[in-house]
């Protein structure tokens, strides 16, 4: 993952946010045609991952909340015809969705066939709101992603225990109250989380154990 300036804006990235933003880049080709982002907006996107619009026929956003998106709506119920859009994209939503089956069941209808899905849902990771509503284990997301039709072609997972643990760190970290011992614990942790950041992978390769944790997982899948 990127190291950051030293800044405080270094306590909003969140861990699994750069390992993200990082397999995401591995996606980019599959982001093509007409596309439909689902949760995003115009404006105010979140992380350092920049979109391939380029490379698209047509990049519609859609969203209920969010800053700006061409078209509001329900995930649960599109507004679109079948086998509308050659690829969706979709992060960080499913999460929120109160029946992430029928969800799923309506990205498969609008996709045409041989399309591609990409996918991104936390897994250890905070609930932000009231309406933060699920978390999915690897077997739970592939259950519900084969029952829907599609096929999973790339699966994922964006770090393991100490990820995980760093993350909630720099949570502790952000809360501190302002002033002089704030700004000291940020300076003499931040050393140590990026090292402990570091050091994930291959501890989680040294003991295997430590990969059944994860933040969370990146999916692209395709529409049979």
């Amino acid at each position: 993952m990127k190291s950051q300036p030293f800044t405080e804006d270094w306590l909003w990235y969140s861990v699994r946010r750069g390992l993200l933003d990082e397999d995401l880049e591995t996606m980019r080709s599959a982001m093509q045609g007409s596309v439909l982002e689902i949760g995003a907006g115009r404006e105010g996107r979140r992380g350092e991952f920049i979109p391939p619009l380029e490379q698209a026929s047509q990049w519609i956003t859609l969203d209920r909340y969010h800053t700006t998106p061409h078209l509001r709506g329900d995930i649960q119920n599109l507004p679109f015809g079948s086998h509308s859009y050659d690829t969706v994209v979709c992060l960080e939503v499913l999460e929120y969705v109160e029946s992430p089956a029928r969800a799923l069941a309506e990205i498969k209808r609008m996709l045409k066939t041989n399309s591609k899905f990409v996918l991104a849902t936390p897994f250890l990771h905070r609930m932000d709101s009231e309406k933060d509503l699920w978390r999915f284990t690897e077997q739970g997301l592939r259950y519900l992603l084969e029952e829907a039709g599609f096929q999973i072609l790339d699966f994922k997972k964006q770090g393991a225990a100490l990820a995980v643990a760093v993350n909630i760190l720099k949570y502790a970290l952000r809360v501190q109250p302002a002033g002089w011992r704030r700004t000291w614990l940020i300076r003499l942790g931040r050393p140590l989380l990026n090292w402990l950041a570091r050091m994930d992978a291959k501890s989680s390769t040294a003991q295997p154990v430590l990969q059944s944790f994860s933040t969370g997982y990146l999916v692209l899948a395709e529409a049979n």
